[in-house]
C-alpha cells in the first residue's frame, strides 16, 4: 500500500507542478501555450508507455484490459499532437478536427479496459454493476446537463456534428467514471487500489472534458488553459493504476463489498432530482430521457434485489428446517456471491517424465472472523442444492481464470475441480461452466470435473446423462477418492469417466501392507484395461512414487511433489520446469 500511494503522490506532484505553470503563466502567454499543448502530449505518452510496460508483465484478461488502455492513450497522444499543430502552427483549430479521432480512441480504449475487467467478475456482480451503472450514469448526466451541457447544446444546436462531438466526451466520461466507481466498491481487496487509481484518473479526464465542452461552447477557451491539469493528472493516475496492477498481479485476499454499495446508487438520483426539477417544469428535453432511464433502471434493480432476497430467504428457511445446519451458511453464500473464496492448486505429475501435467483446484475461504478455512471446515455443511451449484460455479470460474493465465503463458495444462455429485445434473451448473469457459477463452479440454464416488447415488439417471454431456463437450470426468465407497466397481461399469483417482487411504500403506499393495496394483491394471487413466493421490515419499511407477501408474499428486500453492506459484513452477528442460543436456 505505501508504494502504491507513493506512486500516486508523485503523479499528483507532477500534475500540480504542470498546473501551477499554467495558472501563473510563467514565461508569458506564448511559452505557456507551448507548455500546455506539448506538456499534455508528453503526459499522455508517458502514461501510455507505463501502461504498456505494465501490461507486458500481466497475463490473461488483465493484460488484454491494459493493452486496450495503452492503445487508447496512444490515440489520445496522437490527437494532442494534431491539436498542438493546429494551435501552435496554424493558429486556430477547427471543430470537429482530426484530433478528435485520437481523443475518441482513448474513450474506446478506456471503455474496453473496464469491460474486460468486468467480464472477469462473477455474473451476479456484472449484472449489478450494469444496472447500478445505468442508474448512476443517467442521474449524473441529468445533473451535468442542467449545470453545463445544456449550454453546449443551446450554443451549437444548429451544427449537429459539432454538438455530437462536443457531447460525446462528457457523456462517455460519465459512463466510464460510473462503471469504474462501482467496480471499486465491488472489487476484491487487492484489486481495489488499482481500480481506485483508475477511477481517480478517469475523474480527472472527465472533469476536463466537461469543462472543455462548456468553455468551447461559450467561446471562453482562449487564455483558459488551467483545465489541462485535469487531463495531465488523470493520465498520471491511470499510469499509477497500471503499475499497481503489475505489482499485485492476480494475488491478494478477498474483501466483502461494503454495505455502501447497496444504497450509493440512490445518492446521485436524489441530487439529480433536486437539480432537474426546475428544468422539468420549464420543459422536458433530454432530461426527460435521463429520468426515464433512471426510473427503468431503478425498477429493474429492485426486481433483481427482490429475486436475490427471495432466494436468500428460501435458503435460510431450508437451513432452519435442518436443525444441524449452522448460520455460517449465510456467510458462505455472501462469500460466494461477492467473490471472496480463494483457490490453491496441487500439481499433478507424470511419474515417468516428472513434468507437471495438470493441477487440482482446492478451495479456501478467508473468513472475516474465523481466519482461513479449509474445505473440510465448511463444505460438509453445504447441504442445499442451490448453494452447492453457486459454490461450484464460483470455484470453476476462479480456476479457469487462473488456467487462462497459464495457457496464455504457454502451459496448456488442465485444471481439475471437485463438483458436488447432486449438482452435476443441475442445468444451472452446466450453463455456468459453459459461460466460464467462454469468458476465459478456454477449450473444454482445459477443465476436468471430479466427482466423489460416495455421493453418486442420489440421481443415478440424471448424473449419468450429465456426465455424458460433459464428456461429449470435451470436458474430462474423474472419479475422485476411488475406493472410499462401497459401490466403486459398479460405478466404473456404469458411469462415463476418463480418470480414476485412487484414494490416499489406499496409497499410503502400499510399502508396508501387502493387501493394500495388491489392491492398488490390481486397480491400476484394471483401470488401464478399461481405457481409463489412474491417478494416485496422497503420494508423500520417493519410495511410494517409485512403487507406483513399477505398478504402471503414470499420474500422481501429493506433498512429496508439491504442497497446494496459489495460481501464481503454479506458473512459477511451470516456468522453472521449462527452464530446466531448456538447460538439460541434449536439448535442441
Amino acid at each position: 500500500m505505501p508504494r502504491t500511494w507513493g506512486v500516486a503522490a508523485a503523479a499528483l506532484i507532477a500534475g500540480a507542478g504542470y498546473g501551477a505553470w499554467l495558472w501563473f503563466g510563467w514565461g508569458g502567454p506564448a511559452l505557456t501555450r507551448v507548455v500546455d499543448d506539448v506538456g499534455l502530449a508528453v503526459f499522455a505518452l508517458v502514461a501510455a508507455c507505463c501502461v504498456a510496460w505494465a501490461a507486458l508483465s500481466l497475463r490473461g484478461p488483465d493484460r488484454v484490459a491494459w493493452v486496450f488502455m495503452a492503445a487508447g492513450l496512444v490515440g489520445w497522444t496522437a490527437g494532442e499532437v494534431i491539436w498542438s499543430y493546429y494551435d501552435l502552427v496554424v493558429g486556430d483549430a477547427p471543430s470537429p478536427s482530426w484530433a478528435d479521432a485520437g481523443y475518441v480512441l482513448f474513450l474506446v480504449g478506456a471503455g474496453m479496459c473496464l469491460i474486460v475487467q468486468l467480464t472477469a467478475a462473477p455474473p451476479t456482480t456484472q449484472l449489478r454493476v450494469v444496472i447500478d451503472g445505468l442508474i448512476v450514469a443517467a442521474a449524473i448526466f441529468a445533473a451535468v446537463w442542467v449545470i453545463w451541457l445544456r449550454t453546449v447544446y443551446v450554443a451549437r444546436h444548429s451544427d449537429v456534428l459539432s454538438v455530437a462531438v462536443n457531447l460525446v466526451y462528457p457523456v462517455t466520461d460519465i459512463a466510464l467514471v460510473t462503471v469504474a466507481g462501482l467496480m471499486v466498491l465491488r472489487a476484491p481487496g487487492a484489486r481495489r487500489d488499482q481500480l481506485s487509481l483508475l477511477f481517480a484518473g478517469l475523474v480527472g479526464v472527465g472533469v476536463s472534458d466537461v469543462a472543455f465542452a462548456y468553455i468551447s461552447a461559450t467561446d471562453s477557451y482562449r487564455g483558459n488553459r488551467t483545465l489541462a491539469v485535469g487531463w495531465a493528472m488523470g493520465f498520471l493516475l491511470i499510469a499509477a493504476a497500471a503499475v499497481q496492477a503489475k505489482r499485485v498481479g492476480a494475488q491478494g485476499a478477498g474483501a466483502q463489498s461494503p454495505a455502501v454499495s447497496g444504497w450509493l446508487p440512490y445518492v446521485p438520483v436524489l441530487l439529480s432530482a433536486v437539480l432537474c426539477t426546475p428544468v422539468l417544469v420549464d420543459g422536458m428535453g433530454p432530461v426527460f430521457v435521463a429520468v426515464a432511464v433512471i426510473v427503468f433502471a431503478v425498477t429493474v434493480r429492485q426486481v433483481v434485489l427482490i429475486g436475490e432476497n427471495r432466494r436468500l430467504r428460501a435458503d435460510i428457511a431450508a437451513s432452519r428446517a435442518d436443525a444441524g445446519t449452522p448460520p455460517i451458511l449465510t456467510e458462505l453464500e455472501h462469500a460466494v456471491e461477492h467473490g471472496d473464496l480463494r483457490l490453491v492448486y496441487q500439481p499433478q505429475y507424470d511419474l515417468f517424465t516428472e513434468d507437471i501435467i495438470g493441477v487440482e483446484a482446492l478451495v479456501r475461504w478467508p473468513h472475516p472472523r474465523r481466519g482461513l478455512l479449509n474445505p473440510d471446515q465448511f463444505l460438509p455443511l453445504v447441504n442445499q442444492r442451490t448453494l452447492m451449484t453457486k459454490l461450484t460455479t464460483a470455484v470453476v470460474d476462479l480456476a479457469l481464470a487462473d488456467a487462462a493465465v497459464w495457457h496464455a503463458s504457454g502451459f496448456p495444462i488442465p485444471v481439475a475441480v471437485n463438483v458436488f455429485a447432486p449438482t452435476v445434473s443441475d442445468p444451472a451448473l452446466s450453463i455456468g461452466i459453459d459461460d466460464a469457459l467462454r469468458r476465459h477463452g478456454l477449450a473444454p479440454k482445459a477443465l476436468t470435473v471430479e466427482i466423489t464416488e460416495d455421493r453418486l447415488l442420489a440421481d443415478m439417471p440424471g448424473t449419468r446423462s450429465a456426465l455424458d454431456h460433459l464428456r461429449v463437450s470435451g470436458i474430462q470426468v474423474a472419479l475422485d477418492d476411488f475406493g472410499s465407497g462401497y459401490s466403486a466397481l459398479w460405478y466404473l461399469r456404469d458411469f462415463p469417466v476418463d480418470q480414476v483417482k485412487l484414494d490416499r487411504e489406499f496409497i499410503a500403506p502400499i510399502l508396508t501392507h501387502g493387501p493394500s499393495a495388491t489392491i492398488v496394483r490390481a486397480v491400476i491394471e484394471m483401470t488401464h484395461a478399461l481405457g481409463l487413466t489412474p491417478v494416485a493421490e496422497g503420494v508423500e515419499s520417493a519410495q511410494t512414487a517409485a512403487r507406483l511407477r513399477e505398478y504402471g501408474c503414470r499420474v500422481a499428486q501429493g506433498f512429496y511433489f508439491s504442497r497446494p500453492v496459489p495460481g501464481a506459484e503454479v506458473l512459477a513452477l511451470l516456468e522453472a520446469q521449462r527452464r530446466e528442460r531448456v538447460l538439460a543436456p541434449g536439448h535442441h
